[in-house]
């Protein structure tokens, strides 16, 4: 595709044609960007700007280009931190890594852990790579918090420093009369009352008060749903039957028990976060710990059993947990970013109560989330999924006029799925 015009008349393309040139423009951004910060790094490293009698290169740049001074200068320092992330700086050069996972790179690298990230630099851009930048950020801060563990910047037993405000809420009247709510909380107060409004929003959707034609904005469902929960003072279960927990968390086993991080190949395998991402010190796991339930999610052959045969249709709670973990708690269609409360568990291979075949079992090889919309999707509108052995589903679009199927554009992944087993 010639990308070197840039007056082509897109109305004269094809469908296809738009879809190529939009992405292949987005990666000729990506490499736009990778040079001019080369660029700049070279001319910083220079010091060129003496030349034109200029204080600094952010100030040579802000007389001479498009950008303010903060723009500048943000290029600047990014350019001398990438003199020490060699692996990070090519793959941005040559456009696999874009502008905003290279600044969530740069911020990662601080100075305690510089030696493990060195050591790990290309483990961690092949990771957030093909994650889109919302996963790629939550992936680096958990990465970020079991280094900081792993060279003993962070003490586990140690109290968690407190962020003033923890939870601070406004409440004010306007001359009017109408209300203004504001506020602000930490990661787990925050799970707290966005887990209790969502549950809320579920109910209120199944009871028919909610609607996909109601006319209300996301921010109006969850004022109203709000109001219902202080007017009760109660809690519903989601939809799926179950009470929803006030804090979900996820770790691993070793860090469960309190293990240290033995080495940088245990550092890669190891998990402390809230439902919704968010790193979770491990001094607060212990004390979340304290009134907890336990749920056992098994990743490998010698744990519970996630297959439940023909017997049944319906996936289980364990492995509707397993889905949540395994989809990083989204709709698996790739491309779609519906949280996994709004999911159903979709059959690959539609269920089959026939025991003498092995198709259509209720198994997590069968098994993946997918929201009420693609669901009809793929069952009344032709899409086919094909779950790969690594856990990413394919999806192939409905018969065109020739009868030629072919693939979805490619989309940017959450998390990596993880492989899940049974015995």
């Amino acid at each position: 595709m010639d990308l070197t015009r840039f007056d082509v008349d897109l109305d004269g393309l094809t469908d296809g044609e738009i879809v190529d040139r939009l992405i292949a423009l987005h990666a000729l951004k990506a490499r736009v960007e990778g040079a001019i910060v080369a660029a700049t790094g070279a001319f910083d490293r220079r010091m060129l700007h003496a030349a034109d009698a200029a204080r600094t290169t952010a100030g040579w740049l802000t007389a001479r280009v498009d950008q303010t001074r903060s723009q500048c200068g943000r290029d600047v320092q990014l350019a001398r931190t990438l003199r020490e992330m060699p692996v990070v700086a090519a793959a941005f050069t040559v456009g696999r890594l874009g502008r905003a996972k290279v600044d969530l790179l740069a911020e990662t690298c601080t100075p305690d852990i510089a030696e493990v990230f060195a050591e790990q630099e290309a483990y961690l851009v092949g990771e957030v790579a093909d994650l889109r930048v919302t996963d790629a950020n939550r992936f680096l801060r958990a990465w970020h918090q079991a280094a900081r563990l792993y060279v003993g910047s962070i003490d586990p037993d140690e109290p968690v420093e407190e962020q003033a405000p923890r939870v601070a809420v406004s409440l004010a009247q306007t001359f009017d009369g109408r209300f203004v709510l504001d506020g602000e909380m930490d990661a787990e107060h925050g799970a707290i009352v966005r887990g209790a409004i969502d549950a809320e929003v579920d109910e209120m959707y199944r009871v028919g008060i909610f609607g996909p034609d109601d006319g209300l904005s996301p921010a109006e469902r969850r004022g109203q749903a709000l109001v219902q929960i202080v007017a009760r003072r109660g809690h519903v279960g989601t939809k799926h039957g179950r009470a929803r927990p006030s804090v979900e968390v996820i770790c691993d086993e070793k860090t469960l028990r309190g293990a240290p991080i033995e080495d940088t190949e245990d550092l890669r395998t190891r998990i402390c976060e809230l439902a919704d991402g968010t790193p979770l010190h491990p001094a607060s796991l212990s004390r979340l710990l304290c009134g907890a339930d336990l749920h056992r999610l098994v990743i490998s052959a010698d744990g519970e059993v996630l297959d439940a045969g023909k017997d049944i249709r319906l996936a289980n709670r364990a492995q509707r947990r397993a889905l949540r973990f395994r989809y990083a708690r989204h709709c698996a269609f790739p491309g779609c970013d519906a949280p996994i409360d709004w999911c159903e568990a979709h059959h690959i291979d539609e269920w089959d109560p026939d025991p003498t075949n092995g198709r259509g079992r209720t198994d997590m090889a069968n098994l993946v989330p997918l929201c009420r919309y693609h669901h009809h999707r793929v069952h009344e509108g032709g899409f086919t999924l094909t779950l790969q052995p690594d856990g990413h589903v394919e999806v192939t679009r409905p018969p065109d006029d020739t009868g030629r199927r072919c693939r979805i554009t490619p989309a940017r992944t959450w998390r990596r799925p993880v492989v899940l087993t049974g015995p």
